[in-house]
């Protein structure tokens, strides 16, 4: 797929990785490819999951990591989801963050499961889809709580 885009010399290489398949794009190409915002990361990683979701029986989520720049993102995500959560403890009220992809979101929910005081939801549809940070005591908590919990156990499977 990424030599169909025409962008130039690259070199690509995979690895398992806490049950992901990440894909590594290296090269002069990668910049171009990345672009200033990531969707046309965005759109080839939905393709490659859609793709080896229908080459095989056991799903498997693809993750396309250019120069590097996947990790170095999942540390900001995190670093804001405990940002975000610290400020939703100190106020007592929901935190709504801005519309993310589902891959961001995920990292968001992942960051913050484990804190007993904290449960995450996602509202919205499409594009639009937002992560909610919930502290104990707000209104929606439990309901949170319910759905932060469900999430662990799929991703646990």
């Amino acid at each position: 797929m990424i030599e169909k885009m025409d962008l130039g010399p690259f070199e690509i290489s995979e690895k398992e990785e806490d049950g992901l398949v990440v894909v590594q794009v290296r090269g002069s190409a990668a910049p171009r490819m990345a672009g200033d915002d990531g969707r046309a990361v965005d759109a080839l990683q939905l393709l490659a999951n859609q793709a080896a979701g229908q080459l095989s029986d056991d799903p498997v989520r693809v993750v396309i990591d250019v120069e590097g720049n996947s990790d170095a993102r999942e540390d900001r995500l995190a670093g804001l989801a405990e940002k975000v959560a610290r400020r939703a403890r100190e106020s007592g009220r929901s935190v709504r963050l801005d519309a993310m992809n589902g891959r961001d979101r995920r990292i968001i929910h992942l960051a913050l499961r484990d804190e007993a005081d904290i449960a995450t939801m996602s509202t919205g549809e499409g594009r639009y889809r937002q992560v909610v940070i919930v502290p104990e005591g707000a209104p929606e908590y439990e309901a949170a709580r319910q759905e932060s919990d469900a999430a662990s156990r799929a991703s646990d499977d």
